[in-house]
Protein backbone atom coordinates (compact mmCIF):
# COMPACT_ATOMS: atom_id res chain seq x y z
CA UNK A 1 0.00 0.00 0.00
CA UNK A 2 0.78 3.24 -0.53
CA UNK A 3 0.23 6.84 0.19
CA UNK A 4 -1.27 9.88 -1.45
CA UNK A 5 1.21 12.33 -2.65
CA UNK A 6 -1.19 15.35 -1.93
CA UNK A 7 -2.79 14.14 1.82
CA UNK A 8 -1.08 11.22 2.93
CA UNK A 9 -4.13 8.72 2.90
CA UNK A 10 -3.10 5.03 2.56
CA UNK A 11 -4.37 3.42 -1.07
CA UNK A 12 -4.43 0.37 -2.70
CA UNK A 13 -1.86 -0.29 -5.92
CA UNK A 14 -5.11 -0.12 -8.18
CA UNK A 15 -6.25 2.74 -7.30
CA UNK A 16 -6.74 5.59 -9.83
CA UNK A 17 -7.91 8.46 -7.60
CA UNK A 18 -7.76 8.88 -3.92
CA UNK A 19 -11.22 8.52 -1.93
CA UNK A 20 -10.35 10.94 -0.02
CA UNK A 21 -8.69 14.46 -1.50
CA UNK A 22 -10.00 13.31 -5.34
CA UNK A 23 -6.65 13.85 -6.89
CA UNK A 24 -5.49 11.58 -9.80
CA UNK A 25 -1.98 9.13 -8.64
CA UNK A 26 0.97 10.41 -10.27
CA UNK A 27 0.85 8.24 -12.73
CA UNK A 28 -2.09 8.68 -13.91
CA UNK A 29 -1.84 12.38 -14.07
CA UNK A 30 1.62 11.83 -16.30
CA UNK A 31 -0.46 9.75 -18.72
CA UNK A 32 -3.02 11.75 -19.14
CA UNK A 33 -0.60 15.11 -19.71
CA UNK A 34 1.32 12.67 -22.59
CA UNK A 35 -2.60 11.75 -24.06
CA UNK A 36 -3.70 15.56 -23.68
CA UNK A 37 -0.59 16.72 -25.38
CA UNK A 38 -0.59 14.40 -28.07
CA UNK A 39 -4.03 15.18 -28.52
CA UNK A 40 -2.77 18.59 -29.01
CA UNK A 41 -0.03 18.15 -31.48
CA UNK A 42 -3.10 16.36 -33.64
CA UNK A 43 -4.84 19.68 -33.90
CA UNK A 44 -4.40 22.80 -35.98
CA UNK A 45 -3.49 24.93 -33.53
CA UNK A 46 -1.12 22.74 -32.03
CA UNK A 47 0.62 22.30 -35.20
CA UNK A 48 1.02 26.00 -35.57
CA UNK A 49 2.83 26.06 -31.71
CA UNK A 50 4.92 23.37 -33.47
CA UNK A 51 6.06 25.17 -36.76
CA UNK A 52 6.27 28.47 -34.70
CA UNK A 53 8.30 26.55 -31.68
CA UNK A 54 10.80 25.31 -34.03
CA UNK A 55 14.27 26.47 -34.78
CA UNK A 56 13.75 26.84 -38.60
CA UNK A 57 10.24 28.03 -39.58
CA UNK A 58 10.12 27.28 -43.10
CA UNK A 59 11.96 23.67 -42.60
CA UNK A 60 8.51 23.20 -39.89
CA UNK A 61 6.08 24.38 -42.96
CA UNK A 62 7.46 22.86 -45.02
CA UNK A 63 7.13 19.23 -43.47
CA UNK A 64 3.96 19.99 -41.81
CA UNK A 65 2.50 21.07 -45.53
CA UNK A 66 4.53 17.46 -47.26
CA UNK A 67 2.20 15.48 -44.26
CA UNK A 68 -0.85 17.14 -45.39
CA UNK A 69 -0.36 16.20 -49.23
CA UNK A 70 0.54 12.89 -48.69
CA UNK A 71 -2.83 12.52 -46.60
CA UNK A 72 -4.94 13.87 -49.17
CA UNK A 73 -6.79 11.30 -51.62
CA UNK A 74 -7.02 12.09 -55.36
CA UNK A 75 -10.15 13.63 -54.78
CA UNK A 76 -8.84 15.72 -52.32
CA UNK A 77 -6.07 16.98 -54.50
CA UNK A 78 -8.51 17.60 -57.79
CA UNK A 79 -10.63 19.86 -55.41
CA UNK A 80 -7.42 22.21 -54.45
CA UNK A 81 -6.42 22.15 -58.35
CA UNK A 82 -10.29 22.93 -59.14
CA UNK A 83 -10.39 26.07 -55.71
CA UNK A 84 -6.97 27.18 -57.11
CA UNK A 85 -7.65 27.89 -60.83
CA UNK A 86 -10.88 28.90 -60.03
CA UNK A 87 -9.25 31.83 -57.81
CA UNK A 88 -6.81 32.25 -60.35
CA UNK A 89 -8.95 33.00 -63.35
CA UNK A 90 -11.14 35.46 -60.60
CA UNK A 91 -8.08 37.50 -60.12
CA UNK A 92 -6.89 37.69 -63.88
CA UNK A 93 -10.76 38.62 -65.13
CA UNK A 94 -10.07 41.49 -62.38
CA UNK A 95 -6.57 42.48 -63.44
Amino acid sequence: MNQCSVCGHQRNDRDVKCPECGSFYSKIAEIIAEQEALEEMQTFRGRCKKILASDDVKQALLSELKLAWAGLTKTGVFALFVIFVFVFALVVSVL
